[in-house]
C-alpha cells in the first residue's frame, strides 16, 4: 500500500435523507490501493447507508464519487457497481445452497460467457485454477451446502475478486466491499480468511472491511475511517491507534470492558441439567445458581451451542432432565410452548430468522410472548408497554408501528431481549447474543443481563467469543467433542485461558 497512489476510492461529501433524518451526513472515505480499510461505526451510525449508495441501492442526495481517479456519476446505477470494479460480499453471502461450486462461481457473469452455450469443462479448469492461486481446498462439483462457513465465505469472496478483476478499468484490480463476512466463523476460521484477503491486497485489490469486532479490525486493517451519527469522526492509521481510542470513536465516550462477573455467595443450585444428549453432546450435567451467568464455548462442532436450543425445546432432545426452581422436566418433552409456560426464554443466535418477524411492527413483536390466548387487544396498552421496553433498552426507532426491518441488528437483538425480558425468566439461555453488534450497544446488553441477575434470574450463554465471556461470565464450561472438557472460575475466566483450554481439549483427543 503507498499512500502517494491515486485512491482506488474516494467518496466526498455524501449525504443521504431518510425523512427528517441524516443517515449520512456529508461523509468522506478514501480507500488506497493494496489495503484493508475499516469501515467502523456503531448499528445506525451510516456504513450500511453508504454501502448501499455504493452498491446503488440508494441514491444520495449530495455527494461525489471518483474510482482511480475518475470521476462516476452518481446515483450509481443498480447492478453497474461491477463496470466499475466494485463487488459486494454481505453477511449472507448471496449462494445459492443447492447449486455446485462451479454453478455458484459463474452465475450472473454474464458478459464473460456464452449465453447459449457454457464450456463446463473449461469453466471448471478456470475455477481450478483460481481456487488454487488463493490456496482454496474447493472443488467445481462440490455442493455449496456441504462447504463449511468458512469455505462459503471464501467462495462468496473469490468470486466477487474474480468479477472486478474481469470488469477492471484501465488494468486495476478493483475494490472489495466485505460487509461483516466474519461473525458465524469461528476464530481458526477467520485466520484463513484474513490470510485470504492479505492475498488478494497483496495483488493490489483494496478491500473496505465492515466488522463490530475491534480485535478483528486491529489485527487485519491498515487503516479505518469512523461513522458516528452519519458523520466522519476520523480516519485512523491502525498500526499507530491504541484499541481504546478506536473504541472511544465509535462510540463517542470511554467504555469500561473489564470483568463484571461479581464473586457471587454460595447458594444451592436454581437450574440443575442432568444425563443432557442431542446431536452431539452426550451425557452433559451442569448447574446455575442464582444470579449467575453460566458461559458454555469451544470450538466449532463441538456441541457447546446446542445446549439452549435443547433446553428451549427448539431442538428436539434424545434425553436429559432439567430442574428449574425445584420442578424436574424430562428435556426430550420441552416444546417452545412448555419452556415459556415454565419461564425459560431463549434469545437465539439468527434474530433475523428466528428472533423477530421483520415485517411485523415493533409492538407485534414485542407483544407476541404475551399475547396467549387473548381475544381482545388493547392496541394503545400494547403500544405503551413497547414504548416502555425502548425506554429501558435504548432502542432506537420512530416509534413502535415501525416496522422490526427497518432497525439495525444491534437494536434488532435488545428488541429480541426486551421482548423475552419483559416475562423475567428464571433461567434466560444466550445463543451468541451479540454476533454482529456493535461495542455501544453490547454494553447495554450487558447492562440488562445484570439487572437479571440481581434479580435471582440464571443464565446460560452458548458463545464463540472468548472476551465477551471474560467480561461477563462466573464459570466458564468448555465443549470438546458433545462432552464438557474444561471448567473456568472466578478470576481464571480470561480470554486467553478460554482459547488455551478449546485448544488443549480438542489436543487431548487426537491421542486417543
Amino acid at each position: 500500500m503507498s499512500t502517494a497512489a491515486v485512491p482506488r476510492l474516494s467518496i466526498r461529501g455524501l449525504t443521504k435523507t431518510f425523512g427528517g433524518a441524516r443517515a449520512l451526513d456529508r461523509a468522506d472515505l478514501t480507500v488506497l490501493p493494496g489495503e484493508v480499510h475499516g469501515l467502523l461505526g456503531t448499528n445506525g451510525s451510516g456504513k450500511s447507508t453508504l454501502i448501499k449508495v455504493l452498491s446503488g441501492y440508494h441514491a444520495p442526495h449530495e455527494g461525489t464519487l471518483q474510482i482511480d481517479g475518475r470521476d462516476v456519476a452518481l446515483p450509481m446505477p443498480l447492478g453497474r457497481s461491477e463496470a466499475h470494479g466494485l463487488a459486494f460480499v454481505h453477511q449472507n453471502l448471496g449462494l445459492l445452497p443447492e447449486a455446485t461450486v462451479l454453478e455458484n462461481l459463474i452465475a450472473g457473469d454474464h458478459e464473460r460467457l456464452n449465453a447459449w452455450r457454457i464450456n463446463w469443462r473449461r469453466e471448471a479448469d478456470r475455477a481450478r485454477a483460481l481456487f488454487a492461486e488463493q490456496h482454496l481446498d474447493l472443488a467445481p462439483g462440490q455442493i455449496v451446502r456441504d462447504l463449511s462457513p468458512v469455505q462459503q465465505a471464501q467462495l462468496a469472496i473469490v468470486r466477487a475478486a474474480d468479477r472486478v478483476r474481469e470488469h477492471r478499468h484501465h488494468g486495476t484490480p478493483g475494490l472489495l466491499v466485505l460487509d461483516e463476512p466474519t461473525p458465524f466463523l469461528p476464530q481458526e476460521d477467520v485466520r484463513a480468511l484474513f490470510a485470504m484477503m492479505r492475498r488478494l491486497t497483496g495483488s493490489g485489490v483494496a478491500i473496505i472491511f465492515v466488522s463490530h469486532d475491534i480485535d478483528e479490525v486491529m489485527e487485519v486493517t491498515d487503516r479505518s475511517t469512523v461513522l458516528r451519527d452519519g458523520k466522519v469522526v476520523g480516519t485512523f492509521d491502525t498500526a499507530t491507534t491504541e484499541r481504546p481510542a478506536l473504541v472511544e470513536a465509535i462510540v463517542g465516550r470511554a467504555v469500561r470492558v473489564a470483568r463484571r462477573a461479581e464473586p457471587l455467595p454460595a447458594a444451592d443450585s436454581v437450574v440443575q441439567v442432568t444425563g443432557l444428549s442431542g446431536q452431539i453432546v452426550r451425557d452433559i450435567a451442569l448447574s446455575v445458581q442464582p444470579g449467575e451467568i453460566l458461559g458454555l464455548t469451544g470450538l466449532i462442532g463441538s456441541g457447546y451451542d446446542e445446549v439452549t436450543t435443547l433446553l428451549a425445546g427448539a431442538r428436539s432432545a434424545a434425553s436429559g432432565r432439567l430442574t428449574l426452581a425445584g420442578r424436574s422436566l424430562p428435556v426430550p418433552g420441552i416444546t417452545p410452548a412448555r419452556a415459556m409456560s415454565e419461564r425459560i426464554a431463549l434469545i437465539p443466535a439468527d434474530r433475523q430468522r428466528a428472533g423477530i418477524a421483520p415485517d411485523l411492527t415493533l409492538t407485534e413483536n414485542a407483544m407476541l410472548p404475551m399475547l396467549g390466548g387473548a381475544l381482545v387487544l388493547n392496541h394503545g396498552r400494547l403500544r405503551a408497554a413497547t414504548r416502555d421496553i425502548m425506554r429501558r433498552f435504548a432502542v432506537k426507532a420512530e416509534s413502535p408501528d415501525q416496522a422490526a426491518s427497518e432497525l439495525s441488528g444491534g437494536n434488532q437483538q435488545k428488541l429480541v431481549l426486551g421482548k423475552w425480558l419483559q416475562r423475567k425468566p428464571l433461567l434466560l439461555l444466550l445463543d451468541e447474543p451479540t454476533q454482529g453488534i456493535d461495542i455501544g450497544a453490547r454494553q447495554e446488553i450487558y447492562d440488562r443481563l445484570t439487572e437479571l441477575c440481581a434479580a435471582g434470574g440464571a443464565v446460560i450463554c452458548a458463545t464463540s467469543e472468548f472476551e465477551q465471556l471474560e467480561i461477563i461470565a462466573h464459570r466458564v464450561l468448555v465443549f470438546d467433542r458433545g462432552r464438557i472438557k474444561a471448567e473456568l472460575k472466578g478470576d481464571d475466566v480470561t480470554k486467553s485461558a478460554i482459547a488455551e483450554a478449546c485448544y488443549q481439549a480438542q489436543v487431548s483427543h487426537a491421542a486417543e
